[in-house]
């Protein structure tokens, strides 16, 4: 049952009765939930909310704002109901066509981008495989205007999403897309460097996921497979044929999995292989290159 305050119809009284009905619901960071809706409700900062706490709010935000609670409520993640998240300091369209942007994905570009030699390269061509939102292809677009970039996804929805983004960065054009399976359709020493975040959940592990994810991200962006390794794995295989002398792969895994990849990279012929952890300490990024 949805609660109701005297000022529901101002800022603070509609994220106070928002963060209480989302605590009722058990669904966790309630009061982050409700600041961040609130400050896209408004279009300002989160910083800015305390300060306008009795500000009323208009119809059309009243409105907004009531179909966003309904949303919330129901679980739907809070990217989706907005529509739209924040990816490496821009905004980005996000719905069910694509998992939703996280921070450790922002890391795995930061690790691609400071990796100097590449991107020294008269023309560097890197390749974004299984691009979902699109948000590795266009940052990287964006943040290394010399390179070729490529975005490739098996899924025709995903792709059109991530054109959608790029479009709204104004890099579509600087990007070449490729409907397909991993490094499928490219030739021989294509590429200087493959970037991935492919599904790495185990499959036994996807009914164990919050709601939100479990519920409302696309299963086929989750599911790696019984060891969570099944796509990592080929692309792996595949990226030596593509890959130019040197190479470089870029890549996100489950915290679990570094053993693994590091076997499966050393086999693949590649050196310098680096398990890294995120800011929350885990194991989440391999990192190698081949020569």
């Amino acid at each position: 049952m949805t609660r109701s305050t005297p000022d529901i119809e101002t800022v603070g009284g509609w994220i106070r009765a928002l963060r209480g009905d989302l605590r009722a619901a058990g669904i966790s960071e309630a009061e982050a939930i409700a600041e961040w809706a609130a400050a896209d409700l408004l279009g300002c900062r989160r910083l800015e909310l305390r300060a306008r706490g009795a500000q009323p709010l208009s119809l059309a935000q009243r409105k907004r704002g009531a179909a966003l609670r309904r949303a919330l409520l129901a679980g739907v993640p809070l990217q989706y109901a907005l529509g739209t998240a924040e990816f490496h300091g821009r905004i980005f369209a996000a719905d069910p066509r694509a998992l939703i942007p996280r921070p450790e994905t922002e890391e795995l570009v930061e690790r691609a981008l400071n990796a100097a030699e590449l991107w020294s390269l008269p023309r560097p061509r890197a390749a974004d495989v299984g691009t979902g939102s699109g948000v590795i292809a266009v940052t990287l677009a964006l943040e290394r205007p010399r390179a070729r970039i490529f975005a490739t996804d098996r899924s025709a929805e995903a792709l059109k999403l991530a054109r959608e983004n790029a479009r709204r960065h104004g890099v579509e054009e600087r990007i070449a897309w490729r409907l397909g399976d991993l490094l499928e359709g490219f030739s021989e020493a294509a590429l200087d460097a493959v970037v991935g975040n492919l599904p790495y959940v185990p499959t036994d592990e996807i009914a164990r996921l919050e709601p939100r994810v479990r519920d409302h991200e696309p299963r086929t962006a989750l599911d790696g497979g019984a060891d969570g390794l099944r796509l990592l794995e080929r692309l792996i295989e595949q990226a030596p044929r593509v890959l130019a002398r040197p190479g470089w792969i870029f890549l996100e895994i489950g915290e679990n999995q570094g053993a693994a990849v590091a076997a499966l990279l050393a086999r693949g012929g590649f050196r310098d292989v680096r398990i890294a952890r995120d800011l929350a300490g885990r194991n989440r990024f391999a990192l190698a290159r081949i020569e």
